[in-house]
């Protein structure tokens, strides 16, 4: 049985939390205005890891995603516990943590680099476990949409425009939904 911490902090409308494990290594974070179903989330993804309840904590892990998610540009180096995630997650996940600020690339991009399918890509994105940690928002539809993004595990409209706010902050060129294809970064170019 695995012993996580959980650290959740709200600031303004938004609840942030971080599973941590005895090594300070980040499981997983969330975020999402609803904090009760913010915890019921990192609980659960708890309980699925191997590990009982979590103890509960104050972490500066949660004072960093929050900095993250307003847009700090001089980030804090959190270690990742990757124990939980498949290899092609993990793979997906490698990509993302590539996508420099101000840009974004596209699933079929990522599929075309990892040589997987795009769908594949998708589910990836969509489940990762690193929010705000691991850019999944900078992640796009081939159109250069915004596209979708999931709060606390949910789809919907407060999730785009979330993910627009997050894109907007690392002062990515978007004229009304539509992102500039000068903000298109190509994983198989390099950084």
């Amino acid at each position: 049985m695995k012993n996580f911490r959980l650290s959740i902090e709200k600031s303004e409308e938004m609840s942030f939390g971080c599973l941590v494990d005895q090594n300070d290594r980040l499981v997983a974070s969330s975020f999402g205005s609803n904090s009760r179903i913010l915890e019921n989330r990192l609980e659960e993804y708890s309980a699925r890891s191997g590990g009982k309840s979590p103890t509960r904590i104050n972490h500066w892990l949660n004072e960093e995603m929050i900095r993250r998610f307003e847009g700090a540009k001089n980030s804090k180096n959190a270690k990742l516990n990757r124990s939980f995630v498949s290899t092609h997650q993990a793979k997906v996940c490698g990509v993302l943590e590539k996508i420099p600020a101000g840009k974004v690339t596209t699933y079929g991009l990522i599929s075309n680099h990892i040589r997987s399918a795009p769908r594949a890509v998708g589910g990836a994105v969509g489940s990762n476990p690193w929010s705000i940690f691991v850019p999944c928002h900078r992640v796009v539809p081939s159109s250069l949409a915004i596209g979708n993004y999931s709060l606390c595990g949910t789809l919907g409209e407060s999730g785009s425009a979330t993910k627009r706010g997050l894109l907007v902050r690392e002062d990515l060129p978007i004229d009304e939904d539509k992102i500039d294809s000068a903000a298109l970064w190509n994983p198989s170019e390099g950084d």
